[in-house]
């Protein structure tokens, strides 16, 4: 499949995803109201948090399943059967971590929401929700790192485009008729689970193998361990701090302000969205050049100002036309009011985190996990540590301030691949050409 046909399909699902929700959030927030709206904005937080544990696993899986796959029998059944053992993990976790949060839910409920007038039996049904969505779309991951990986990018971003759709455009008339947090949440539970089936079926037919020929067997897991446990880790810290601020200000402010700043956060991640097609495109590419660090550095450059551009003209255009669009598409001005010094912190960060990925793909390629892990865990003190008291000093902007520093940070770091010049002439030498 052409590079540039996976970029434009990337692009066609992910702008869907990214999209959708924004443009339904005006009416998810007018139909449910302000304190419904941020409980909503809290279980898509408790969403993000529980996909932490994936987040390593689901990129390491991709490089593993980049690697074995080729149109052979032998490449095909190697994946195949990578692929069997995997998801059996993945539905058995899913499930077992749904149950536990169904039993927590009163306790959640109780200790961490500020529920302010609502009925505890809200913010319980909320986590209900929460439990039930993680339980039906964490098996999807590991079925989207094999079409990643397969370069089957079409065929998935169609299904993520048609769930996407029929998620929240559908929301939006359940919601419309029954205004209700338990009518939301049930369309959603069961979106995300005809979604999943639907990434599993394609991912299979991808393989060109029947579940009914292979076999548990442990010992071809047993390869990627060592770079789905470094990965994760370094992952799960990354992921983690992304989502501190959220953390921290739902236990600080009330539900209301929390809705506030999660419009805010949504649309600075659906920014970010926007560079997710090119990565998940090159990704691939980047894998195969794992052992050619001048082929590498050149892909690195091109992705680095294509990144730069977006960055730049989405920048100038949020300057112009910004407020403008948010008063168009929110139509509350006290809510604007709200949210738009905090998105305009948000978006500095979110251009940082953009350009940083260029790095993290590089040490994501050639394996330098340790320094994920280091920049993460800096970046996660770092957050901890500055966040709270921004917070108690300046409210919601406080914590877009925190998010914008730990960004910073990522992408000082991440620089690194610039230096690489003079070891890619060492190893271009002549000397190092005999050698090979």
């Amino acid at each position: 499949m052409g590079l540039k046909k996976n970029i434009l399909a990337n692009y066609l699902g992910t702008g869907a995803i990214a999209l959708a929700p924004i443009l339904a959030l005006p009416w998810y927030l007018q139909a449910l109201g302000p304190q419904q709206f941020g409980l909503i904005g809290f279980i898509t937080m408790l969403q993000a948090l529980l996909g932490i544990v994936d987040a390593g696993t689901s990129q390491a899986l991709v490089r593993e399943f980049a690697v074995r796959f080729n149109t052979t029998e032998s490449g095909r059944r190697d994946t195949a059967s990578l692929l069997y053992g995997v998801e059996r993990l993945y539905w058995v976790f899913a499930v077992l971590t749904g149950v536990a949060i169904l039993l927590l839910s009163k306790t959640i409920a109780t200790h961490w929401l500020v529920l302010e007038d609502l009925p505890l039996s809200t913010g319980t049904y909320a986590i209900y929700g929460a439990g039930l969505l993680f339980a039906v779309q964490f098996p999807g991951s590991v079925y989207r790192s094999l079409l990643v990986g397969t370069q089957a990018q079409i065929p998935l971003n169609v299904i993520m485009l048609a769930g996407a759709l029929a998620r929240h455009f559908g929301g939006v008339v359940v919601v419309q008729y029954w205004p209700t947090l338990s009518a939301y949440l049930l369309w959603q539970v069961a979106i995300g689970l005809l979604e999943t089936l639907a990434r599993g079926s394609m991912a299979w037919r991808t393989t060109g193998i029947k579940r009914k020929v292979l076999e548990w067997e442990l010992q071809r897991l047993q390869p990627v361990w060592k770079t789905i446990a470094g990965l994760t880790g370094a992952t799960w810290l990354g992921a983690l701090t992304v989502q501190m601020d959220k953390i921290i200000l739902s236990k600080m402010v009330s539900l209301q302000q929390f809705g506030y700043y999660t419009i805010a956060a949504s649309i600075a991640i659906g920014a970010l969205q926007l560079v997710y097609p090119l990565i998940q495109a090159v990704m691939p590419k980047a894998i195969q050049l794992r052992l050619d660090p001048i082929g590498l550095r050149k892909l690195s450059i091109k992705l680095f100002w294509l990144f730069a551009a977006f960055v730049t003209s989405g920048g100038l255009l949020f300057a112009v036309v910004g407020n403008w669009l948010l008063n168009l598409w929110v139509r509350d001005a006290a809510a604007v009011a709200a949210i738009y010094p905090v998105l305009s912190v948000l978006l500095v960060g979110t251009a940082m985190n953009a350009l940083y990925n260029v790095g993290y793909i590089n040490w994501l390629v050639v394996g330098k996990v340790d320094r994920m892990l280091k920049v993460n865990l800096a970046a996660l003190v770092l957050s901890v540590a500055i966040i709270p008291p921004l917070v108690g000093r300046l409210g919601m902007i406080g914590a877009a301030f925190g998010w914008l520093a730990i960004n910073l940070i990522g992408l000082i770091f991440s620089l690194e691949w610039l230096k690489r010049k003079r070891i890619e002439k060492q190893h271009a030498s002549p000397t190092n050409v005999m050698k090979k």
